[in-house]
């Protein structure tokens, strides 16, 4: 993890995170968007491209970077949870659209959430939440156990084509 360093990201980044995003994530390349990425200048974007551009301009993203300075992951962290995610007590963090580069999965996982964990813990938040995909044999839910999180709400997200994408809210303290 010496190797990677975790900074704001802005605007600039939006692209990089997109591609990551339409790589990593199946979920969000719609039928009629296959590259995400691409989408960044059309005036009726998709909706994850207005939620990352309006993430980056907020200062709410995170970027992962290598030696070389290369994105090597990104994610975005907000005071509010999902309209899915229960409300909860204790004062928390929400850590969005976490995502890597295959070639840097784990190392840049491990770096953004000890990013998200520090930033909690510099806000006063005892709590970090987040979600991931749910499906197949659960092995995103074992990395996120990996990191230190540890699955709760179960749920379920209509795609455009009518499909479900299986989630698990997931939770860790500071």
């Amino acid at each position: 993890m010496s190797d990677l360093k975790v900074g704001a990201g802005g605007p600039e980044e939006a692209g990089d995170f997109l591609a990551m995003l339409n790589d990593c994530s199946s979920w969000l390349v719609l039928h009629r968007h296959p590259h995400l990425y691409e989408a960044l200048e059309r005036e009726d974007p998709p909706l994850i491209v207005r939620q990352v551009r309006g993430h980056a301009r907020a200062g709410r993203m995170r970027i992962c970077r290598d030696l070389l300075s290369r994105v090597t992951g990104g994610s975005v962290l907000t005071d509010e949870a999902p309209e899915f995610a229960p409300p909860v007590d204790d004062p928390e963090l929400y850590l969005h659209f976490l995502v890597t580069r295959m070639r840097h999965r784990q190392l840049s996982m491990a770096a953004l959430v000890a990013d998200a964990r520090a930033e909690a813990a510099r806000r006063g938040a005892r709590l970090l939440r987040t979600h991931c995909w749910a499906g197949e044999d659960g092995r995103l839910l074992r990395e996120y156990e990996e990191l230190g999180f540890s699955a709760t709400l179960k749920f379920d997200v209509v795609r455009s084509d009518g499909s479900l994408w299986p989630g698990r809210v997931m939770r860790t303290r500071v």
